[in-house]
């Protein structure tokens, strides 16, 4: 999902209806705060030595102790402030970065937001490492040959 995808479903909800952001820990507390959006340039060097570049973007949220949720109305408007005034944000892979009491960080992918009943929930799926040599390899080679923790494993480095 990119901002601009998410800016899109948000803009055909209830523009009063609170926004619940939602983790298998469970709810982000009511009066959470958008403490930054931000677009990155990686270039990274995978355990094939493959050399690649990317940018992604970050939603990174603080979460709340008490108050409301924010509405959809207030989080499409810092989201379309922040798509206006930082270019190439919009259009690349978009996380969420958070963490139940604020202690602990963690990356997560972002579901399409639903109405569910008089809220919008946004689901955050957890994310786990990848192997991407394995990943790209043929669905009948045998993935021990190549992400296994011995140093005859094949595709890494």
């Amino acid at each position: 999902m990119s901002l601009s995808d998410l800016m899109e479903t948000l803009q055909a909800l209830p523009s009063e209806a609170p926004v619940v952001f939602l983790t298998d820990e469970g709810e982000i507390g009511a009066g959470y705060h958008v403490t930054e959006l931000k677009l990155s340039h990686v270039t990274s060097i995978d355990c094939g030595t493959r050399i690649a570049n990317w940018s992604e973007a970050a939603l990174q949220l603080l979460d709340g102790a008490n108050g409301r949720h924010m509405t959809v109305g207030k989080l499409s408007a810092i989201l379309g402030q922040s798509m206006s005034r930082v270019s190439g944000l919009a259009t690349v892979p978009l996380k969420a970065e958070f963490a139940h009491g604020n202690e602990g960080m963690q990356l997560y992918g972002i579901d399409t937001p639903e109405l569910t009943g008089a809220k919008v929930i946004v689901r955050l799926t957890q994310l786990r490492a990848q192997c991407k040599p394995a990943l790209e390899m043929p669905a009948n080679q045998n993935l021990s040959s190549c992400c296994g923790v011995s140093p005859q494993s094949q595709c890494c480095g």
